[in-house]
């Protein structure tokens, strides 16, 4: 019997990165001839409004009585990937979160993992390799522009690499929009944040040991304006109540700064050691805005530094 291809991505929740690279995928390796499922048992979050949803995409059912492979995108940690995914089936990840490349390697499973703005730009790469622009209608160019502009900060994240532009340029083209399409994007997936700060948060939390540097509880917010969240302070604090320790990476894209609040004495004093920068009495903030990616690969280098200094 042929195998089927499953293309899913985390378990908690996906966001639009992981949503349009998924779709996206499928549609050029169906394409390509294969027979290929997206599939996904995550929360979609609040960067998945209801306007990218009425794009018409959706998740299929899967019949696992038939043999598969699955293909992972926008994760590779093999605690967090979907629950239904069988890790000796994987054939492919793609990933721009880095830290598991060996370990993918030693499995012999078909990686790539790079330090990238977007998983949406990767995959638009790959149309271009296989010729098949002419696949990407207006629908599909909308669902990986906002991939782009939504892991890239619109396009103002240290992380944004050329790569990360030129794919939106001709995104943007291919699609005839202007950027006025970006921003009623943002203003449709954060204009709910009032009434649904809760969920969001419940939706973008991690917990994981990922350094001495950072609290194992890390949330994450991305908001028009950083008073959106100062107002409702006290709700965050209660969002987070049970946890010893934990931080909140709050985006406010109308300044272009990263506001992190913490919940304790300790998780203050990781947070100023990490930037070498004394934090207020709610929260520590930077002169630029950072992805919570970008804050834990740079707290797991700066281990990696302070083991090679003894």
């Amino acid at each position: 019997m042929e195998e089927q291809i499953v293309i899913t991505s985390g378990r908690k929740y996906i966001d639009i990165d992981a949503y349009a690279g998924i779709f996206a995928y499928q549609k050029l390796l169906q394409n390509l001839g294969y027979e290929v499922y997206a599939m996904t048992t995550a929360i979609l979050n609040e960067s998945i409004p209801e306007s990218i949803k009425r794009l018409g995409y959706e998740f299929n059912q899967v019949d696992f009585t038939k043999p598969t492979k699955y293909i992972v995108l926008d994760v590779s940690h093999p605690d967090f990937i979907d629950t239904f995914v069988q890790e000796e089936d994987i054939i492919e990840i793609i990933d721009h979160h880095t830290g598991y490349e060996e370990y993918w390697q030693s499995k012999s499973v078909k990686s790539h993992i790079e330090f990238i703005g977007s998983i949406a730009t990767i995959i638009f790469e790959m149309f271009e390799k296989n010729q098949k622009e002419d696949l990407l209608d207006a629908s599909l160019c909308k669902l990986l522009i906002a991939g782009i502009l939504d892991n890239t900060l619109n396009l103002k994240s240290s992380i944004t690499t050329s790569r990360d532009i030129g794919a939106y340029q001709k995104l943007m083209t291919i699609a005839q929009l202007d950027e006025k399409w970006g921003e009623s994007y943002f203003q449709d997936c954060y204009q709910d944040l009032d009434s649904n700060l809760e969920e969001y948060l419940k939706n973008d939390t991690k917990i994981e040991k990922v350094s001495s540097y950072l609290p194992e509880v890390f949330g994450q917010l991305i908001a028009l304006d950083i008073n959106d969240i100062l107002k409702n302070i006290d709700r965050v604090r209660q969002s987070f109540e049970g946890y010893e320790e934990w931080m909140l990476n709050v985006i406010s894209l109308r300044d272009g700064k990263s506001y992190l609040f913490y919940g304790s004495a300790s998780a203050k004093e990781k947070l100023e050691s990490l930037f070498s920068k004394k934090a207020g009495d709610t929260y520590l903030e930077l002169d630029i805005c950072m992805l919570r990616k970008e804050i834990m690969k740079l707290a797991r280098e700066k281990d990696k530094n302070k083991v090679y200094e003894k």
